[in-house]
């Protein structure tokens, strides 16, 4: 994947690049043809802290760049007990975040005072896993992510009709969709004449699920017809969340 251009199509896969440093860049690329880095996407951020306290630090000053750029904070969660999947697929934290498009992404990580910022998440982060999305949701969406309640995350990797399945099940069960999203793009890091490395992205779909209580949701991702979807999946995290915003 040589890039020469801030963007162009690689494979029919487009790439943006953002330059951090004179020798290492980031590359946005995209893994799903049929959607457009250029329309509004949402970061996936999945990760393990090494000081929480650190991270919200750096939260709290990087919000001046992603405001700045368009990005909107949907969702931040804490994971509280895990209900199915290995800690292989498991992480601390789950944070979404809304931009216009993969180019502010771009912008966002070529501006210095990100630059300097984004030392203390390399401080703070242990494991990060991220991916971009595009929204999924089969129905009308009207839960707000600061509405009181409880959550619950559940991603995975397989075909893109276990959406509608777990859509559809919800639904028969009385849980809420908060967020659903397809993974549209990845990215890498490198320079342009050696091979990238890519950070790790552990789904390729992904579901924020509400309901009134803790207990209503875990009755309703232990049933059998729920756990008889989550085993058609390659790989699969289950687990309540405790809402930070």
């Amino acid at each position: 994947m040589k890039v020469k251009n801030s963007q162009r199509n690689i494979d029919d896969n487009e790439v943006i690049q953002a330059k951090i440093t004179n020798n290492i860049s980031v590359f946005i690329q995209s893994v799903d043809q049929k959607f457009s880095l250029n329309q509004p996407v949402y970061a996936i951020n999945w990760f393990n802290t090494r000081m929480l306290w650190l991270y919200n630090f750096y939260n709290l000053l990087a919000a001046i760049s992603v405001n700045k750029v368009g990005g909107k904070p949907f969702f931040k969660g804490r994971v509280k007990k895990t209900l199915y999947g290995s800690d292989e697929f498991r992480r601390d934290i789950l944070l979404i975040v809304n931009y216009p498009g993969a180019n502010s992404f771009k912008n966002m990580l070529e501006n210095t005072y990100f630059k300097i910022v984004s030392l203390l998440r390399m401080l703070a982060v242990k494991e990060f896993t991220f991916g971009f999305s595009r929204r999924t949701d089969l129905r009308n969406n009207k839960v707000s992510p600061c509405d009181n309640g409880a959550y619950a995350i559940v991603h995975y990797r397989g075909e893109s009709n276990i959406d509608k399945k777990i859509s559809l099940i919800t639904v028969k069960m009385g849980i809420d969709i908060c967020f659903s999203g397809r993974i549209t793009s990845l990215l890498f890091s490198g320079n342009e004449s050696e091979v990238k490395e890519q950070v790790p992205c552990l789904m390729e779909g992904v579901f924020v699920l509400k309901a009134d209580t803790n207990l209503q949701l875990e009755k309703a991702l232990s049933t059998d017809e729920f756990q008889t979807i989550i085993q058609q999946t390659i790989s699969s995290f289950v687990a309540t969340l405790e809402r930070i915003f």
